[in-house]
């Protein structure tokens, strides 16, 4: 009898293991299959985010990305975010320059493009020409800074001759020698020169209407001066003898009227020289206009 009872005993425990055993066998294929489904979901997620991106459909391709768990879709994600961040600053950056929110930019796309083989030839090119352009306004707002108070002593020039003809306590004009005013006129031709080059280097220049008038009315008021010179030597005088011009003739420029009704004029530099640069500023955001859609 206790023999059956064992016989009994040992063949419910084999049984109670099947059971066990086919649950265990379940669970390891779901998780499998889970594992194998995650495998696949992150490159789908990724690659159809990717193509919505390279339409421009960037909302639609952050939504899908955010469901990937990729290190590619966390790359793509910086990049849409980018995207976000220019068509969300880029009117007021139009109006009000920032260059620390340029160079955030540009950090966010040299990072990008380091490790954008990832994301496909057409994003990596946007990213690249997006990273090029950033470089450019970082470049040209810089470049601007180093010649700034150049310019401003070159403005100097439009207000020579009223100098020149300025009566002065004793009731005389202004001494003056030829030779110092050739160094003067030398020195604003070359900051002159020195302005063209840099608005040669800033994407469409040519519509920045105060920095080309700017550059144009100094080379004619440098050659105004020359051709004042030139009289005075003419007249038998050298360039070193001290001379004084006679009368009180006063030199105008007109004042040019901007876009918001505001009056500058070349002969209040300062004022002048700050809406100039406003102006340039403006005209480097404008040149991010193709990464911008309303």
């Amino acid at each position: 009898m206790a023999e059956g009872k064992q016989k009994q005993n040992k063949f419910i425990q084999n049984h109670g293991k099947k059971p066990l055993i086919a649950a265990v066998s379940v669970i390891c294929a779901l998780v499998a299959v889970i594992v194998v489904f995650l495998a696949a979901k992150n490159p789908l997620y990724f690659s159809l985010a990717r193509k919505k991106a390279e339409k421009s459909e960037f909302s639609q391709a952050m939504q899908i990305v955010e469901k990937s768990g990729s290190e590619d879709a966390r790359l793509l994600e910086k990049y849409l975010t980018l995207r976000f961040d220019i068509n969300r600053s880029y009117p007021e950056l139009v109006s009000e320059f920032d260059v620390e929110k340029i160079g955030e930019w540009l950090a966010v796309a040299e990072e990008i493009c380091a490790n954008s083989d990832a994301l496909g030839e057409i994003i990596s090119a946007d990213a690249e020409l997006l990273r090029l352009r950033l470089t450019e306004i970082n470049g040209c707002y810089a470049g601007y800074q180093a010649i700034r108070s150049d310019v401003l002593d070159m403005m100097d020039v439009f207000a020579e001759f009223n100098r020149l003809y300025t009566v002065a306590a004793d009731g005389k004009n202004t001494a003056f020698t030829v030779e110092q005013e050739r160094r003067k006129i030398a020195s604003w031709e070359q900051k002159n020169s020195a302005l063209m080059n840099y608005a040669a280097t800033v994407p469409g220049y040519e519509n920045i209407y105060l920095l080309n008038y700017l550059i144009k009315e100094v080379q004619g008021e440098c050659s105004d001066l020359n051709e004042a010179m030139d009289k005075v030597v003419s007249m038998g005088y050298a360039e070193t003898d001290l001379i004084r011009l006679s009368g009180t003739a006063q030199k105008k420029f007109p004042s040019i009227q901007n876009s918001n009704n505001e009056t500058v004029n070349v002969l209040e530099k300062a004022n002048y020289e700050q809406y100039m640069f406003k102006s340039i500023c403006g005209q480097l955001t404008e040149s991010l206009g193709e990464f911008y859609s309303a």
